[in-house]
């Protein structure tokens, strides 16, 4: 027998059958990686982000039923869905609307209806982060002590042990905390107890600063994210403007409630301060006109506060472009139209509250850019 020539046949075998060896053997080797689908029902199912798939929907792309080999290609593409919350209180005259259902809300995201309202209802059980923001500046020391009184009263009413949490801030040239986070009355009270009244009025840093603090919430589960100012809405010494103390509270969703400490027939420059920062998030203005009347106008705030709706939407336009978008909410039954309080809109941008890049203890920087969300994904 001519064993070099059978040696030679064999031989060639094995380098015919080596490339098919070989890509099976990396075929293997693949299928093991997590990026690698390792069965045909695990590829049916691939995630491809799609930019054109309209208001984060899903597209199936399904094969004829019999065709195998479409069935080995087919997949499913979803892409991630815009998500809009907000928080409103609904109106008749002087009293609170609270038996609203869906169907009597409409809402518009940039002058468009939205594409869909995928949550609605009341959020009276949403935990609460306050801030409880008092000017203790000269201006207001006259009537000072029955602010105190009425501030502390209303802390105690409304923060529900181990599910809410306050916190005090007086400020006058520059923003104090005399009471961090907390849900015990008594510390609540001791700061507010703790605040003396004395210096000029750094009404707008005061309030960035305040929002850059109930921002740091934004981290640890929902919640409703309220400051109550108590001032003459004036301000002789900020860095910050009026626009920029409106914009940080938008970028951090938070819901200013003011209430005014001069004399309702009043309505100067300190009022007309107070009216639009509470209208541009959200909230309400409140004219006690007194100190005496101080106490029913924590009562009215406490009232709006419990009665609140939530609301999600996915807009129309799920672009996250970095500009402000328009919100504009109508609640209507039958004949009857209602008056909405609400925030005037959001920034659609892909930052948290949390990675803001000025910080309290910088009042006067540009927190323009500093990415707190008016949108969850």
């Amino acid at each position: 027998m001519d064993y070099s020539a059978l040696l030679v046949r064999l031989y060639r075998r094995l380098i015919g059958v080596f490339p098919a060896v070989l890509a099976g053997f990396a075929f293997c080797v693949l299928c093991q990686s997590p990026a690698f689908p390792q069965t045909r029902s695990e590829c049916e199912t691939c995630q491809v982000s799609d930019p054109n798939t309209p208001n984060g929907g899903s597209t199936e792309h399904s094969s004829p039923a019999g065709n195998a080999a479409d069935e080995e290609n087919s997949w499913t593409i979803r892409s991630r869905a815009v998500e809009v919350t907000v928080l409103f209180t609904v109106t008749k005259g002087r009293k609170s609307v609270n038996d609203l259902i869906q169907n009597e809300v409409n809402v518009w995201d940039d002058n468009k209806p939205v594409a869909k309202i995928s949550a609605f209802g009341h959020q009276s059980d949403l935990p609460l982060r306050l801030g409880l923001l008092i000017d203790t500046s000269d201006s207001v020391s006259h009537r000072f002590k029955f602010e105190q009184q009425a501030s502390t009263r209303f802390l105690q009413k409304m923060i529900r042990l181990e599910k809410d949490r306050a916190f005090v801030m007086g400020f006058s040239a520059e923003p104090h905390l005399t009471q961090d986070y907390t849900d015990d009355g008594g510390k609540l009270a001791a700061g507010v107890s703790a605040l003396k009244p004395d210096g000029e009025t750094s009404l707008f840093d005061a309030v960035r600063v305040s929002c850059l603090k109930l921002a740091e919430t934004a981290n640890v589960g929902p919640a409703s994210r309220i400051l109550v100012l108590l001032s003459d809405g004036d301000d002789n010494s900020s860095k910050s403007t009026l626009q920029q103390a409106i914009e940080t509270a938008q970028r951090t969703q938070v819901t200013i409630y003011t209430i005014s400490t001069n004399d309702v027939a009043t309505l100067g420059q300190g009022d007309r301060n107070l009216k639009t920062l509470a209208k541009q998030t959200g909230g309400e203005i409140f004219w006690p006109g007194n100190a005496e009347n101080m106490v029913k106008a924590f009562d009215s705030l406490e009232k709006d506060m419990r009665s609140r709706y939530a609301l999600s939407y996915q807009p129309s336009d799920s672009v996250e472009d970095g500009r402000f978008h328009r919100i504009e909410i109508k609640a209507q039954r039958a004949n009857k139209k209602f008056k909405v309080y609400a925030r005037q809109g959001y920034y659609a941008s892909a930052k948290s509250p949390n990675q803001a890049d000025c910080t309290p203890s910088a009042p006067g920087s540009d927190c323009s850019e500093n990415g707190a969300l008016g949108h969850r994904p």
